[in-house]
């Protein structure tokens, strides 16, 4: 496939000539390309491992290849125990009963100044390594083009000037973890470049200040320079912390290393220069370091001098892991032909509703968040990003955008994908449960609304009152019961996923008390990030989020349970606090209600939705058997839609994703394909990594929940029935999906509809039967023989 070009520092008109370099048959399958270079960092091409991140700007003649490591989280305050919530949790609690919600959110963050906090505790920064720049005499370009190939991994950049024909590859390798780089010429052509390492600038004045960093952005130095035909380069972070047995890194070091080249290669202080090559390859590595008086970058050049294959061996390793990923599901919607050899910048202006655009944004959403994934499930930046400073830290923000980033692993037939985030979940145990304690005075675990290089809730403020969301560890644990949902595998279900739901379900046991009318009272209580419409805090009682999240636990935790045999003398226990959970509710309008607690009062002018949260995934069966309550979530999508039509979608395009989400969960079709189509309309680059906001804000968020949408509409799975096309676009007349995951164990292998057909081959692991549903037409029992694939016609 192509690859995409970048650039900052060339005259307008050099980019304006038409790209004739691209592989039509390459950018109409799975990849795209690009006819210009970047304008900002924010489009730069990108690729990644899971555990080293690259973002190609493609400028001819500047390049800046921007290098990421997942562990890099720059230490600006020291991890520290929660603030001492618990002591005073019945005053709290009382004052939230008076309706004293600002003075109870207050009152936590005078205790916590006075614990030593002095303002709000922002989590450690994700930052990048450094930027590799490849400087070359400039020239009169010809033809140009930029592409990324969904199934390699691989970025390339193709120009012709008055000098030759040039090419750059570049690639992130899952099984050697190296970023490899090619720099060819065709013949007469000579490459001649320098290279230099260099720190990363960029930064956000507002967010300095809001974060209290010094001048060097806590960086206390750097130092780069040349050795052997390479590059190194070193970071000492300034304020490394150190927590019991758990530390910071105390920063990071990196080498690039020349290992092939058919030119001369010349060092010359700082930098390498290249001449009269015409074949060259490049490797480079980045390693975070817990002892920074002992460097490695020596070590680490030796080590990548060894890699004596050529760059198509190394790549053809690479794919094999990385395209078998990718490949694993795939969509036709019948696009033209026409529409799907168009460049990112031609399809991106069609719209969000043509076909070419859905079928190119599932794969590159899907192709971003594979490539994100490793060490660590994708933080909010993914892999990559080009500031010091990023948006919200670049952290793991649990009460929304870490699960739409991860809300489509399952469906694509990519567990292994969820492993990540449950290992991350199960590092920061110990910290969940000192959260519980400090905070609640509860046994079990209490994951925070944020969190990044430690799972301890030390971020909150006043407006922001994010001690008091409790629905994380349920909310979580959800995802490690559908592992086993989508798997059948009991190994993990008794090892990894009861072990994490018992933890979380303990908390409840011990904070959850009855009131007046013999139901449970959460207090205190959040919906993120919202406040009544009649209250200017956020801080509340009875969020109907926090009663969906453990209502899901509480039937989580008994299947579970009951499936392994285990917890008879629980199970009763959980049973009875499902009768005491208080009930859903409707307002005046008849909608759900967002906090089921006095006159609080709705508020739809919000980007979050967090009131339809047992519609996201798994269906809430008591949703779902209340014909009221079906009625009231459909109101209140309606209204939350009021405000998103406003303005084509609006800002926050993962509230967004979760409010097509819960359409979805009730076949409200049309709503549906709305916000998809404005999800294509606004909210991604021209490199096709999505944004935050209409054109604003790198942001991988959506390209979870964009392929999960999709697949939403395609099929709805629980154990047992399986519902066809609940929520398909009339738009749609024709099309195919591939290789979905369905929960009971079932792969569906191809989906295939037409305007009087639709026909559908299900392979299942287990021998069993199950009811298969489309609108329209009653259900139909079939029985599925364990490896034996059915197709059933209907």
């Amino acid at each position: 496939m192509k690859k995409i070009l970048i650039c900052c520092a060339i005259a307008f008109s050099f980019w304006s000539c038409k790209s004739e370099m691209h592989n039509g048959a390459i950018s109409q399958e799975r990849g795209f390309h690009s006819d210009r270079p970047a304008k900002i960092w924010e489009e730069s091409l990108v690729s990644g491992n899971g555990i080293m991140g690259a973002m190609v700007t493609g400028d001819p003649y500047q390049e800046s290849i921007v290098l990421n490591h997942a562990l890099l989280y720059l230490p600006i305050h020291s991890a520290r125990k929660p603030v001492t919530q618990g002591k005073y949790l019945g005053k709290i609690q009382q004052m939230l009963l008076e309706d004293k919600y600002a003075e109870a959110s207050r009152f936590v963050v005078d205790l916590a100044n006075s614990e030593g906090y002095k303002g709000k505790h922002a989590t450690d920064l994700f930052i990048p390594a450094f930027q590799f720049n490849l400087l070359g005499d400039t020239s009169t370009v010809k033809q140009y083009d930029r592409s990324v190939d969904f199934t390699s991994g691989e970025v390339t950049v193709d120009w012709e000037d008055n000098n030759g024909v040039f090419t750059r590859k570049l690639f992130v390798s899952r099984p050697d973890n190296l970023v490899v780089l090619k720099l060819s010429s065709e013949e007469g052509a000579s490459i001649n470049t320098t290279l230099s390492l260099s720190k990363i600038i960029r930064h956000d004045v507002g967010r300095i200040k809001k974060f209290n960093l010094d001048d060097n952005f806590c960086i206390k130095k750097v130092e780069s320079g040349t050795m052997d035909n390479g590059l190194y380069f070193k970071a000492w972070y300034e304020r490394p912390w150190e927590f019991e047995s758990r530390k910071s890194f105390k920063g990071y070091e990196g080498v690039v290393q020349v290992i092939r080249s058919d030119g001369k290669v010349e060092m010359d202080s700082d930098q390498l220069i290249l001449r009269d090559a015409t074949d060259v390859l490049i490797v480079a590595r980045i390693e975070p370091s817990d002892n920074m008086d002992e460097s490695r970058v020596v070590e680490m050049s030796h080590a990548l001098k060894l890699y004596d294959g050529t760059y198509d061996e190394l790549l053809a390793a690479h794919k094999k892991i990385h395209k078998e990923l990718f490949e694993r599901v795939s969509i036709d919607l019948d696009a033209s032909e026409e529409d799907r050899m168009k460049s990112s910048e031609e399809l991106l202006k069609t719209g969000g509703d043509n076909p070419a655009l859905v079928e190119k944004l599932f794969d590159a959403a899907r192709y971003n968040v594979i490539s994100a994934t490793g060490i660590n499930p994708p933080n909010l930046q993914g892999i990559w990003g080009a500031t010091m400073t990023p948006p919200w830290s670049g952290d793991y923000t649990t009460n929304g955008n870490l699960p739409v980033v991860v809300s489509h692993y399952l469906q694509a037939n990519t567990p292994e994908l969820m492993l990540p985030l449950f290992d991350r979940l199960e590092a920061y145990m110990e910290d969940f449960k000192v959260n519980a304690r400090e905070l609640f005075n509860c046994r079990g675990i209490h994951v925070p609304s944020r969190f990044s290089s430690h799972g301890l809730n030390n971020h909150f403020d006043a407006t922001w009152p994010m001690t008091f969301w409790l629905a994380g560890a349920a909310w979580y644990s959800l995802f490690y019961y559908d592992y086993y949902m989508y798997t059948l595998d009991k190994d993990f279900l008794r090892e990894r996923a009861l072990p994490f739901m018992e933890q979380a379900v303990l908390f409840y046991e011990d904070f959850l008390k009855e009131g007046s009318d013999g139901k449970y009272i959460f207090n205190p209580s959040y919906s993120p990030e919202n406040n009544p419409a009649n209250s200017s805090s956020q801080a509340c009682v009875n969020a109907t989020m926090d009663v969906m999240a453990a209502n899901g636990l509480l039937r989580s935790v008994i299947e579970a349970s009951q499936i392994l045999g285990v917890n008879q003398d629980k199970i009763p226990v959980w049973k009875t606090m499902q009768e005491k959970m208080p009930s859903y509710m409707l307002n005046e309008n008849g909608e759900i209600r967002e906090w089921m607690w006095k006159d609080l009062q709705d508020n739809h002018k919000h980007r979050h939705a967090s009131h339809l949260f047992g519609l996201y995934d798994f269906h809430d069966p008591l949703i779902m058997g209340n014909q009221n309550l079906i009625e009231g979530c459909k109101r209140a999508i309606n209204r939350r839609m009021e405000i998103r039509r406003q303005d084509n979608g609006g800002v926050m395009a993962f509230g967004m994703v979760q409010l097509a989400f819960a359409a979805c969960a009730l076949g409200e079709t049309e709503t549906a394909y709305d916000m998809l189509t404005w999800l294509g309309n606004s909210y991604w680059n021209n490199n096709l990594v999505s944004t935050h906001d209409p054109k604003k804000t790198f942001n991988l968020d959506i390209c979870g929940g964009y392929p999960s949408l999709v697949m939403k509409m395609m099929v709805y799975s629980e154990p047992g029935v399986i519902s066809l096309l609940p929520c398909k676009p009339v738009q749609w007349k024709n099309g195919t999906i591939k290789g979905m995951a369905l929960r009971g164990g079932i792969l569906l292998q191809e989906l295939a509809w037409r305007e009087k057909e639709v026909k559908a081959t299900l392979l299942s692991q287990i021998n069993q039967t199950v009811k298969i549903q489309l609108q329209g037409i009653d259900k139909q029992e079939i029985t599925l023989k364990a490896g034996e694939p059915v197709t059933v016609v209907l």
